[in-house]
């Protein structure tokens, strides 16, 4: 078999520091990463996003490293679930406080109205 183009040349996985938006330092990268992706994830839900990346950062703070998916780590939730995502309506707590107050919500029968039109548009 001949092949009639050009492998590609780009090595994948090899980490390029120097095209990163946030410069060289690998946690910033992966806190900007992060913002990214949560960003995203309420745009797609149609929550509202209004918290740039450095205020997001400050929001973290010190509590950065707690971060994480297990019991007893830290994640960022909203106090007012109608309300979009700003600086003054997030706070971080343990992902069991939000777990419970989630839950709680769910169970009251709570949906929020993008919820409630998402739903709608795919037929769930």
């Amino acid at each position: 078999m001949v092949l009639h183009h050009k492998p590609h040349t780009r090595s994948w996985g090899k980490l390029r520091p120097h095209l990163w938006v946030t410069g060289p330092d690998p946690v910033l990268h992966k806190k900007y990463l992060v913002w990214l992706q949560q960003r995203n994830q309420a745009l797609w839900r149609e929550e509202g996003w209004h918290i740039d990346f450095e205020p997001w950062c400050e929001i973290w703070g010190d509590q950065w490293d707690l971060r994480g998916r297990e019991r007893g780590h830290l994640c960022m939730t909203r106090k007012d679930w109608a309300a979009p995502w700003t600086q003054d309506n997030v706070i971080i707590v343990t992902r069991e406080a939000h777990a419970k107050t989630q839950g709680q919500a769910r169970a009251a029968g709570w949906r929020s109205q993008q919820q409630q039109a998402r739903r709608a548009r795919l037929d769930i």
